[in-house]
């Protein structure tokens, strides 16, 4: 009887249990990797399954491609995938098992296509995963957002609201220093290896995206100072393509007939072996010829001849094994360099400038696990020559003369990068673990002939004239290297929480510093709906050697006239550069941000971000002897630049050929050492605080674009204000005068247009584009004269006028 109530009970626990294991083998999960059109992991896609039933399961994939869906229905699915820069993903069914399933599924760039529709991912989307600030720039955007000069990628990169481009048109990101940004081609650093600024060029038709990061930043990238400026480039497929934009030179007839501004450019890629090996190549060639009417006759001309060719190759050992190398190569001539109102030819140089880089990156996969290795080599030559010997001369208003230097630059750069991307780890939640190490070796070589420098009165007569001694050619060299460890935690569907830490060695301060960062993601309505972000990092800059060789260069001599310009008062005085005894410091950055992204309807999107960025021990030199001509200006780790910003956007997506982006940052960016002290330019004065040269307290910022029903033709526009920017005031000896910074420019005020017709001609598709540039023709002068004792003090001239330009581009088969 007792066997009897014991298989009785058996029998009912199996009866219970049967249903349970039964649905227990209905569930599923699905682990997939999201791959490109080459096999290349595409990271931050967002993947949506959905049922017949409605049910929707939502992922994103990891830095290595991979997602994961766990203990879900088995059943027949639609899957999607988008990506901001790659073609939607639509329509594709899939079916789960029970158990584990595993799925492969392809993005495809984005591209120009005419033979077939294919839909684009929206590029109001928010990225749940991605604690950082990020601002993007797609091709499109590259292509169709009207410029003045829509050839040089630098002007197009003003459509993200980080970016400003001064008076000498460099550029400026988040209120920083053109150095103090890394600047990235294909995840190698490209900035100059001398000054760290952005110097090279490419055929922007090869740009895929341009992207800025400035506060969240990660652990994996080295050098990110106060942003970061990653350019991304095709490889190449499995189709033959081919474009050209501006095949046919211009006329220009300004005072007289010359050969005009033409930029022609070409792009060629395609298969080497299908499903294999691929190549892209990109070439343009650029000549500009600029004409000041303020200047007389047959002296007011400048021209510049300039190429770049970008070549890439991909290789795919196999499904987990891909060899990507690059070349780009740039050269550049310019005849009188630095005409303007104010300094006519003689005054001017001629700029010869080459620049190589060469790369190769490894990726492959073991098992779950990622590892990428690459190395890459850059050299750049600079030559300025001055147009005669004659001596230099300031004037009160402007210059005469040749100008005082002749210069040979050569700037080398070796880097190695390694990284490696774990398999997600789940405790409490997900874990993505990385980590990596990187070593950069940087060699400064230069030469120099230095003429004497002569200021002059406004009756001629002479006040200081300037002249060097010692030797010309300093040589330095630096090592860098890092470490780093970052782990991204997705706790739940509503809180990520990203943690990293990175030590970077260097070896001109003889020092490491660690860099710990952290930011989180937070999604109020565990949807893409919201998403709040928060973050605080420490944040190395990059190092100008440029500044540094400084004190291995010449020393300058300056004497002082007297009313006459005959009897020295003072001098020769001398000016010297040095370094201090005791070790400088890293310069580095302590930055935190704060970020709302806030979906409206299905097409808007909004975007409000905070952010404060504090520097300390930059680089600068210090008079020792301040308000005394001559002395000695050490090189100091005291200056403390500083940002602050809050900037709100919104993005409106209208259709696939339709879309209107809207900006306003309120910003301040200030340093507690503006000057900025060079042989030929001394301030015989302390340090002083105040606003730098690129500060703009408000900039409102707008473009978009837009089919119409008139005869096929797409409408866009560019419009841009901002706050003039600040310049300082000197006297007859060319000292300064009043704070630094003290007064500013008007306020820049642009509306650019664009209007593009396609057309048909010998069965390709052609497109003709007609440019209005300053459609207000207001003056936005981009110099002033700034001494106080000329009569005609604060007064503005030069800046872009109303323009108009024409651009023909191959647009693909009809």
């Amino acid at each position: 009887m007792a066997t009897a109530r014991l298989l009785a009970a058996l029998l009912l626990f199996l009866s219970i249990l049967a249903p349970a294991e039964m649905q227990a083998a209905d569930f599923a999960d699905c682990a997939g990797v999201v791959l490109d059109e080459n096999g290349v992991p595409v990271g931050a896609a967002q993947v949506k399954f959905e049922n017949s039933s409605g049910q929707v399961l939502r992922a994103e994939t990891d830095g290595a491609g991979r997602f994961m869906l766990r203990r879900f229905p088995a059943g027949d699915y639609k899957v999607e995938v988008r990506k901001v820069g790659f073609f939607l993903l639509t329509g594709q069914s899939f079916t789960v098992r029970p158990g584990t399933n595993e799925l492969i599924l392809t993005l495809n760039h984005a591209q120009e296509l005419h033979e077939q529709v294919q839909v684009t991912a929206p590029s109001n989307q928010i990225d749940t995963q991605d604690t950082a600030q990020r601002s993007t720039l797609s091709a499109r955007g590259i292509r169709d957002i009207p410029v003045p000069n829509s050839h040089v990628l630098a002007e197009s990169l003003v459509a993200l609201p980080e970016i400003v481009r001064d008076h000498r048109n460099n550029l400026h990101i988040a209120g920083a220093r053109s150095g103090d940004t890394q600047y990235l081609l294909d995840g190698f650093e490209i900035g100059d290896p001398v000054s760290s600024a952005l110097t090279s060029r490419f055929n922007i038709d090869a740009t895929r995206a341009a992207e800025v990061q400035t506060a969240r930043v990660g652990a994996n990238y080295a050098h990110s100072g106060a942003g970061i400026l990653s350019l991304e480039t095709p490889d190449g497929d499995d189709r033959w393509r081919f474009g050209t934009t501006n095949p046919v030179p211009g006329v220009n007839i300004q005072q007289g007939v010359h050969l005009g501004n033409w930029y022609p450019r070409f792009t060629f890629s395609g298969p080497i072996e299908r499903g294999r090996f691929w190549f892209s190549e990109a070439i343009s060639a650029q000549h500009t010829f600029d004409l000041v009417e303020q200047l007389p006759p047959g002296v007011n001309t400048s021209e510049e001849w300039a190429g770049d060719n970008l070549f890439r190759l991909q290789y795919n050992l196999s499904p987990k094994h891909i060899l990507r190398a690059s070349f780009l190569y740039n050269r550049a001539y310019d005849s009188n360099l630095g005409l303007d109102a104010l300094d006519p030819q003689s005054a001017t140089v001629n700029a010869d400038q080459r620049r190589a880089f060469v790369s190769l990156k490894d990726q492959v996969w073991l098992h779950d696990t990622l590892f990428e290795f690459g190395v890459a080599a850059d050299s750049g030559v600079l030559d300025y020559t001055p147009q005669g010997t004659q001596p230099f001369v300031l004037l009160i208003n402007g210059t005469s003369g040749n100008y005082f230097q002749r210069l040979h630059q050569r700037g080398r750069r070796l880097q190695a990068i390694a990284s490696v991307t774990a398999a997600s780890r789940h405790w409490h939640g997900t874990h993505q673990l990385s980590a990596g190490l990187n070593v950069a070796a940087l060699v400064l070589s230069q030469s120099a002939q230095r003429t004497e420098i002569q200021a002059l009165r406004a009756d001629g007569t002479l006040v200081r004239q300037s002249t060097f001694d010692g030797l010309a050619n300093p040589r330095l060299s630096n090592t860098q290297a890092g470490v780093y460890a970052q782990d991204t935690w997705s706790i739940s569907k509503r809180f990520v929480f990203q943690a990293g830490l990175r030590t970077d060695w260097d070896r001109f301060t003889q020092s490491a510093m660690a860099e710990p960062r952290a930011s989180v993601n937070v999604l109020p309505f565990g949807d893409d709906s919201a998403k709040l972000s928060l973050g605080w990092g420490i944040y190395n800059a990059p190092l100008n050697v440029s500044l540094i060789g400084q004190v291995f260069d010449q020393r300058q001599l300056d004497s002082f006239y007297d009313s006459t310009g005959t009897v020295v008062v003072l001098g020769p005085v001398t000016s010297q550069f040095v370094l201090p005894a005791a070790g400088l410091q890293q310069p580095r950055f302590i930055i935190s941000g704060a970020g709302w992204q806030q979906k409206l309807a299905h097409n808007t999107l909004v975007d409000l971000e905070l952010q404060a960025r504090n520097g300390y021990h930059g680089f600068a030199f210090v008079d020792q002897q301040p308000m005394q001509p001559g002395g000695i200006f050490l090189l100091q780790d005291h200056r403390k630049d500083r940002y602050r910003s809050a900037t709100i956007s919104a993005r409106h997506v209208f259709s696939e050929n339709a879309e209107l982006f809207a900006a306003y940052t309120r910003s301040q960016a200030r340093s507690n050492e503006v000057l900025n002290v060079a042989l030929g330019s001394i301030f015989y004065a302390p340090q002083q605080p105040g606003p730098v040269a690129w500060d703009a307290p408000n900039r409102l910022l707008t473009w978009g674009w837009a089919p119409t029903h008139i005869w096929g033709i797409q409408l866009s526009y560019l419009f841009e204000h901002h706050t003039g920017y600040p310049f300082s005031v000197v006297n007859l000896q060319q000292q300064l005068v009043g704070a630094p910074n003290s007064l500013r420019f008007p306020a820049h005020v642009s509306l650019n247009l664009g209007i593009e017709k396609k057309f048909a001609f010998r069965g390709y598709l052609w497109a003709a584009r007609v440019e209005m540039v300053n459609a207000f023709d207001r003056e936005n002068p981009n110099t002033v004269v700034n001494n106080i004792d000329a009569p005609n003090f604060g007064t503005f001239a030069g800046g872009q006028g109303r323009a108009v330009t024409l651009r023909v581009r191959f647009a693909g088969r009809k």
